[in-house]
């Protein structure tokens, strides 16, 4: 009798590629692992670019070649280009582009993130075991795997958040995220800490840009041709447009970037 599929869903982050160092350790049966990626439009991907080049130049080939198994990278149509620039079709916005997503209700991880994942998983055999990167410190998220075909092996063998770290650093697979923070997740993420946006702004302006540009333009349609913009912020909004994109003008927008997100849902 053939035994199920075995599948670890893996985001690169410290626990699912935990998971997949004690598969191999204790000799756990696995035979895939699947990372849904964001795109930011059908040619930049939304991953921070150093996870990015981690997925794809050490855990990837880590996969297929010392652990033997599938490595498969899903994606759907649908971008954050395309969520942001979305037309409303109904209620008082309608007509209006829907603009940046809220913080804690996050569009792009809904329309984009979960859909390949859904429909993958739909495919499987309804006897698949899915290995999922919940650490032996997490009861709440252990307690939704009861009566499910999902499996914590980081639980099965009392492995913390911060054993999952330790453990992916000394297999020199722990993603270079968390040089500059405690999660992952895209670059444009509405839920980004502080530090996540100063990485972007520092090491990666041209991308910072972008969302600034967005920013700008429905600042303009929608706050400050209506007149609704305090003065003191359109000041200092106008001041920081006309500044070198490389001077302190970019600390200013780390700040207006949370306005941007707000008045974007108006």
């Amino acid at each position: 009798m053939s035994r199920p599929k075995y599948v670890a869903s893996c985001s690169g982050g410290k626990d699912s590629v935990a998971t997949l160092l004690l598969a191999a350790q204790y000799n756990e049966p696995l035979d895939e692992a699947v990372f849904s990626e964001v795109m930011f439009d059908h040619a930049l991907s939304g991953e921070v670019p150093e996870h990015r080049d981690f997925i794809y130049d050490r855990l990837k080939p880590y996969c297929e070649n010392q652990l033997g198994i599938k490595f498969t990278v899903l994606r759907t149509d649908k971008t954050y280009d395309d969520v942001f620039h979305h037309i409303i079709v109904r209620g008082p916005n309608k007509g209006q582009k829907r603009g940046f997503v809220w913080p804690g209700m996050c569009a792009v991880n809904r329309d984009c993130k979960v859909p390949p994942i859904r429909k993958y998983n739909a495919a499987l055999s309804p006897d698949t075991i899915s290995y999922v990167g919940i650490a032996s410190d997490e009861p709440q998220r252990l307690a939704r795997l009861e009566g499910t075909n999902k499996v914590s092996l980081l639980d099965k063998y009392g492995y913390t958040e911060d054993d999952a770290l330790k453990l992916c650093a000394e297999h020199g697979l722990l993603s270079p995220i968390y040089d500059h923070c405690r999660r992952n997740g895209c670059w444009f993420c509405p839920n980004a800490s502080d530090a996540e946006l100063r990485h972007m702004l520092e090491k990666h302006p041209d991308l910072f840009d972008r969302l600034l540009d967005w920013g700008i333009v429905l600042i303009v349609v929608r706050v400050i041709l209506p007149g609704q913009l305090p003065i003191g912020l359109l000041d200092l909004l106008v001041a920081g447009v006309g500044a070198h994109p490389k001077d302190a003008v970019r600390i200013v927008h780390l700040s207006l970037l949370h306005i941007f997100c707000f008045f974007s849902c108006w």
